[in-house]
């Protein structure tokens, strides 16, 4: 498997220095996170990064929260997803993120515009290389529940019956308060990638907000909460997973308020993975 660092883990950082520091922590590649800046730097810019750094964009992102252009992200996918498929192609990555949406059911317009887009694309792409990788979604409010493609059971058989890819969120799974590694099973034989990340306690009404959510209970250092991340890298390891190993932390769980600290937490994210699997 690749260890490769989401840049959204240092989005408040430019992407020349998140490169740097992933290169010298000793990551494989990273999964870019569509943003202002790779927009306002183009394909090109993005590329002469990762022949410089050697590291190359492994997969790549939605964009972590809506902005002009891309506003339809916080409820499907679907509207931008041939844009983000030719950012994918230009940068030369082999997977692309799809978030599921906000639709209570497949026949509503939502429900039916994402299946629409996400066959129709699939369609186009056959035999191109490039993978839709569908992620398990979190839950933060009870409301997440009722959306399609929510349980684990429903997302292995969407996949299945359109041939998708899936990337495994640990961080989502333990939201569900779901076992990890029972829950491999739903994605063996399809995962393509997976975001790593721990899951913490934190007082209950961080639960009713989103952002604060993923900020200080989602996407935390690895053996700082409360999944079993060394026995599921050992069983992932067992599997024979050769995709990508993605870290999507929060840039609290790295220290990115103190810029000389990230370095070193980044290496040691590296060493988790490397130490479990040896173990």
């Amino acid at each position: 498997m690749k260890i490769s660092l989401s840049t959204g883990s240092l989005y408040i950082f430019p992407l020349r220095w998140i490169f740097s520091r992933a290169k010298r922590a000793g990551f494989d590649g990273v999964e870019l996170v569509i943003s202002p800046e790779v927009e306002w730097r183009g394909a090109a810019y993005i590329k002469n990064l990762t022949r410089e750094f050697q590291l190359p964009v492994l997969t790549v992102h939605p964009p972590l929260y809506g902005y002009p252009g891309w506003t339809a992200i916080n409820d499907s996918y679907a509207p931008i997803m041939e844009k983000a498929v030719a950012l994918t192609e230009s940068v030369g990555a082999k997977l692309m993120v799809v978030h599921t949406p906000r639709a209570r059911v497949y026949g509503d317009a939502v429900g039916q515009e994402f299946v629409k887009q996400v066959t129709q694309t699939r369609n186009e792409i056959n035999g191109g290389g490039l993978l839709l990788g569908v992620e398990n979604s979190a839950r933060v409010t009870a409301r997440d529940e009722r959306y399609i493609l929510r349980t684990l059971p429903e997302l292995r058989e969407f996949a299945d019956k359109h041939n998708l890819a899936l990337t495994l969120d640990t961080a989502h799974v333990g939201t569900f308060e779901w076992d990890l590694l029972d829950a491999l099973k739903w994605f063996d034989g399809r995962v393509a990638n997976v975001h790593l990340s721990d899951l913490r306690t934190v007082p209950h009404w961080i639960h009713s907000q989103p952002r604060l959510h993923s900020y200080f209970r989602q996407h935390q250092f690895p053996g700082s909460g409360l999944l079993p991340l060394r026995e599921f890298l050992r069983a992932l390891h067992a599997r024979h997973y050769q995709g990508a190993l993605t870290y999507e932390l929060s840039p609290l769980a790295v220290e990115a308020w103190a810029p000389w600290r990230v370095e070193k937490k980044l290496r040691a994210a590296v060493e988790f993975v490397k130490q479990s699997i040896a173990a």
